[in-house]
């Protein structure tokens, strides 16, 4: 019974795409109690390779620790799996405007605006990257 929960959880959360062998324990464990440390967050995407939701929280963790280039490789990887995901745009924007890079900035939290019409997040990542200016 815990296998077909474990494997019914995962699958909603988009962890058993591929068609290989899933260690049910460890991906049950990941989607009872999702870690928040980066190394419990890393282990756990190892397992569920394509969980968008895993990266973000892994991205937020990142970004926490002070490491945006780190942050900024696993919210592209997360855009991989789902380029419609408008909430990984608008982290990614988030990373870049923090780094200076204006433009690309613009163009994530526009892609955010267009999956996501209203979203309050990318218009003031907007206003703000606006008003910053390109440098």
């Amino acid at each position: 019974m815990a296998v077909l929960l474990a494997a019914f959880v995962a699958t909603a959360r988009g962890g058993l795409r591929s068609a290989g062998p899933v260690d049910t324990t460890s991906t049950f464990a990941c989607e009872l109690t999702p870690p928040r440390d980066i190394d419990g967050l890393e282990r756990c995407l190892a397992v569920n390779q394509r969980d968008v939701e895993l990266m973000l929280d892994l991205g937020s963790a990142y970004e926490a620790q002070g490491d945006p280039e780190r942050a900024e490789t696993i919210y592209r990887r997360a855009l991989s799996e789902d380029s419609k995901d408008a909430d990984v745009h608008v982290r990614l924007a988030q990373v870049l405007l923090r780094r200076g890079e204006h433009g690309e900035a613009t163009h994530e939290a526009h892609v955010a605006l267009t999956l996501q019409p209203g979203s309050s997040r990318a218009l003031a990542l907007l206003a703000h990257a606006g008003g910053q200016g390109h440098q």
